[in-house]
């Protein structure tokens, strides 16, 4: 019925007037009198040549109408495609610096649509760019995977924090608690960490309470899990970049 239904609204008005006027003159022409004369023969003839130009005409029209439709529907994909990358971008860029559980919930319900409708999407499009695209899928899995560490640390060094409010009399401390909690944008704030711890060890020395090694050790941990994260989504956005540019380039692809 769908099939029915598709060819009724696409191709009804050209073939039922077709097929119609082309039965008429088949009909005219199997019961055309050949003994009436030459100048019934000639007007005779006239149908089976007015048959193949109408069936030239209509073939014609199907071609072009099948031609265009194809490729106006790959645009589209390709649109929708580049839409989506997109999309992971903004995404992915949301998630930083707060790493909420939602947000991450959101890429990640995001990629597994993405890759549900992506052989519907990759339709016509080269092996390459199809790589390029599995390349992204992947990237942001990964970024994805990271950002789920992330929060259940944080909530563990707040609480270290929290629960021992004397380790902020300690200036060094303090200045590393401050900069931890500073998180405007993590490629700085994982630099700026690195630095603090470096500055906490050189002038604590080795007399480091137990209290504030355990805070020390899980941002050093939290640390290393951003340079992760922010290397990931690097190489998630340059993937868009290349793949997007491949999507677009009609020429290549399609």
């Amino acid at each position: 019925m769908n099939i029915l239904r598709k060819w009724f609204v696409r191709w009804s008005f050209i073939d039922i007037p077709t097929i119609g006027v082309g039965l008429v003159i088949m009909y005219f022409y199997f019961n055309a009198n050949y003994e009436a004369g030459l100048e019934a023969v000639f007007v005779d003839s006239i149908f089976p040549n007015l048959a193949t130009e109408l069936f030239g005409v209509w073939l014609s029209v199907r071609i072009i109408e099948t031609v265009l439709r194809t490729r106006q529907k790959r645009s589209q994909l390709r649109s929708q495609l580049v839409e989506n990358m997109n999309y992971l971008v903004t995404l992915i860029r949301g998630i930083a610096p707060h790493f909420e559980q939602q947000t991450i919930d959101h890429l990640s319900a995001e990629l597994r649509w993405f890759e549900e409708m992506k052989d519907y999407r990759i339709s016509g499009i080269s092996e390459k760019t199809t790589g390029l695209i599995n390349d992204v899928t992947k990237h942001y899995s990964k970024a994805a995977t990271e950002a789920l560490k992330i929060n259940p640390l944080r909530e563990e060094i707040n609480d270290l924090f929290v629960f021992n409010p004397e380790l902020l009399d300690d200036i060094n401390m303090k200045e590393l608690h401050d900069v931890y909690r500073r998180q405007n944008y993590t490629r700085i704030i994982v630099k700026r960490i690195d630095s603090r711890l470096r500055r906490y060890m050189e002038r604590s020395g080795e007399d480091i309470p137990a209290k504030a090694m355990e805070v020390i050790d899980k941002i050093e941990k939290y640390s290393k899990i951003l340079k992760v994260y922010v290397s990931i989504t690097l190489e998630a956005e340059a993937a868009v970049l290349e793949a997007r540019s491949a999507v677009l380039n009609r020429e290549y692809n399609f």
